[in-house]
């Protein structure tokens, strides 16, 4: 036996050793595959079975017979949503509404304009502050249409005055020569102030809660006058 020869058995007697203890040690034998879960399976016998409706799920299984869900209309040809109004006051009312419907818990403002078709509101803005808000009133946004007015929320905050326009408030709506809405989450009025309207004086803040402290820096306040209202429950958030 030559001394390749031998090499070439010693080579070869080492791989099927290593095949065996491989197949031993790792389990490098055909096995069946691990159990899946048949409710997350897509086959149409598990979508007739697992029917949900539209639009949970590309398609839809009524009485077992699997069809494919429709394209709502608004998927098919976007429409003009835009809600109009008559007045200010009711586009204002409505927003609001809409967003107390929403959330709860943070101030949320825009602005209104005016336009051929009526009063429409622009898309309300948050920065998830529970005491703050800050919004778009460059006029020269909404497509040319006037701004005629401004709204936002007061979140039912434990120690503040949602019901009245904060300094704050009164400021920017002087600035911007805008009247504005706010929401009192905690009553369910909307309250309206204009620049000239004036403000609260110091025996009514003081009734109100406001510390003399407060007052000794001049704050000014106001609560406007009510326009409307929403339903709302009450509920003190913090």
């Amino acid at each position: 036996m030559t001394p390749y020869f031998k090499s070439f058995l010693a080579v070869t007697a080492l791989l099927v050793t290593g095949f065996l203890i491989g197949t031993v040690l790792f389990g490098c034998v055909q096995r069946p595959l691990p159990h899946r879960d048949p409710s997350a399976s897509w086959d149409q016998e598990n979508l007739k079975k697992n029917d949900q409706g539209c639009p949970t799920a590309v398609y839809v299984a009524p009485n077992g017979n699997l069809t494919q869900c429709q394209l709502s209309e608004a998927a098919e040809a976007p429409k003009d949503t835009t809600n109009y109004f008559k007045s200010a006051d009711a586009a204002a009312i409505y927003v609001v509404g809409k967003i107390y419907a929403l959330s709860h818990y943070y101030e949320y403002g825009g602005v209104i304009v005016k336009t051929p078709k009526g009063y429409a509101y622009a898309r309300p803005a948050t920065q998830h502050h529970g005491m703050d808000v800050e919004f778009n009133q460059d006029p020269e946004t909404f497509d040319g249409y006037p701004i005629v007015a401004t709204y936002h929320v007061h979140p039912c905050l434990k120690d503040a005055f949602p019901s009245v326009f904060s300094p704050q408030d009164l400021s920017s709506s002087r600035t911007a020569n805008h009247p504005g809405y706010v929401l009192d989450e905690c009553t369910g009025l909307v309250h309206y102030w204009a620049p000239g309207d004036g403000y609260m004086d110091e025996d009514a803040m003081l009734k109100l809660g406001v510390s003399p402290a407060q007052l000794s820096r001049g704050v000014q306040i106001s609560l406007g006058r009510v326009v409307g209202g929403i339903t709302v429950d009450g509920v003190v958030i913090n």
